[in-house]
C-alpha cells in the first residue's frame, strides 16, 4: 500500500505544477483583490489538488513510458490510480467553495476542460485545433480568471481582466510546444496528432514564439497601464528572452527525449522569473 501510494504521489508530478502558478497569482494580484484565508484555499485547491489530480488522470490514460514534464522517467502507472485522481480533484473542490461561488464554477470548468483533453470519449489531445484550445482557455485564461475571482469580484466590464486573460492564455499555448517535443514519439505512436505531431517539433516551437510575442505585447500594456514604463520594459525583456530560448530549441535536430531537459529548463526559468517579477510588483504595491 505504502509502495503504490508513493507511486500515486510520483504521478502527480507536485514540483512541475508550481510552473502553472504565476498565471493565477498574476490574475490576484491584477484583480487589486486582498489576499486573504479563501485566496490561499483557492490557490492550494488549484496547485495541490486539481492540477495534480488532472496530471494522474491523464497519465492513467496515456501511460508514457519516456519522459512527460516534470518527470524524465515516468514509472508504470499503479492500479486504482484512475480512482485516486478522481478522489483527489472531489476533495480539492471542497477547499475550492471556502474561495467563493464563483471560484468553484471555475475550478469545475477546468476540471471538465481537463478531463476532456484526455478522455478517450473526448480526447482533445488527439487534435492539433483542440489540444491548443485545451492549453490555452483551459490553463491559461481560466487559471488566470480564477486567480482573479480568488482574491475578487471578476468586473466583466474591466479591460484588464480581458487583456489578462488574453495574455495567460498566449502565454500558456506559447509554452505548450515546450512539454511536448519530447513526446513527440510516443504521441504519434498512439495516435495523437497534437499540435507538436501536426506541425512538427521546430514548427510548434516557431508557432510558441509567435504567441509568446503576442502575449508580451498585450502584457507589455497591461503593466505600463499598471505599474509604469520600466516595469513594462522589464516584462518586454522577459517575453522576449523566452522568444528566443523558444527558438533555440527549435533549431535542436532531436525532436526525441533528448529535448526533455532544455525543454524543461525553459519551462522552469519561465516560471521563475515570472514569479520573481510578480514577488516585486507585489512588494512595490504593497
Amino acid at each position: 500500500m505504502l509502495r503504490r501510494l508513493a507511486f500515486y504521489l510520483v504521478h502527480l508530478r507536485l514540483p512541475f505544477q508550481l510552473t502553472l502558478a504565476p498565471i493565477f497569482l498574476w490574475g490576484a494580484l491584477l484583480s487589486d483583490g486582498a489576499w486573504d484565508g479563501g485566496t490561499t484555499a483557492a490557490f492550494l485547491a488549484l496547485h495541490l489538488f486539481l492540477y495534480p489530480a488532472a496530471t494522474a488522470f491523464n497519465a492513467v490514460h496515456d501511460r508514457d513510458e519516456g519522459p512527460v514534464s516534470g518527470l524524465e522517467r515516468p514509472p508504470a502507472v499503479p492500479p486504482g490510480l484512475l480512482g485516486f485522481a478522481i478522489l483527489l480533484g472531489v476533495a480539492g473542490a471542497t477547499l475550492a467553495a471556502a474561495a467563493g461561488a464563483t471560484f468553484l464554477l471555475l475550478y469545475a470548468a477546468i476540471a471538465g476542460w481537463t478531463a476532456a483533453y484526455s478522455h478517450p470519449a473526448t480526447r482533445w489531445k488527439a487534435h492539433p485545433a483542440k489540444s491548443a484550445a485545451a492549453i490555452a482557455l483551459g490553463q491559461g485564461a481560466l487559471g488566470f480568471v480564477a486567480g482573479w475571482a480568488a482574491a475578487a469580484p471578476p468586473d466583466l466590464a474591466d479591460a484588464a481582466l480581458h487583456a489578462g486573460a488574453a495574455g495567460a492564455a498566449l502565454t500558456a499555448l506559447g509554452l505548450y510546444p515546450a512539454t511536448q517535443v519530447f513526446q513527440l514519439q510516443e504521441d504519434r505512436a498512439r495516435g495523437d496528432r497534437t499540435l507538436t505531431v501536426a506541425l512538427g517539433p521546430a514548427g510548434a516551437l516557431r508557432f510558441g514564439t509567435l504567441c509568446l510575442a503576442g502575449a508580451g505585447l498585450v502584457t507589455f500594456w497591461l503593466v505600463e497601464r499598471r505599474f509604469g514604463a520600466p516595469d513594462a520594459l522589464l516584462i518586454a525583456l522577459g517575453y522576449a528572452g523566452l522568444a528566443i530560448a523558444l527558438l533555440w530549441l527549435a533549431r535542436r535536430p532531436d525532436d526525441g527525449a533528448a529535448l526533455y531537459r532544455p525543454a524543461m529548463r525553459i519551462t522552469r526559468w519561465a516560471a521563475a522569473g515570472f514569479l520573481l517579477f510578480l514577488a516585486l510588483e507585489a512588494v512595490g504595491s504593497g
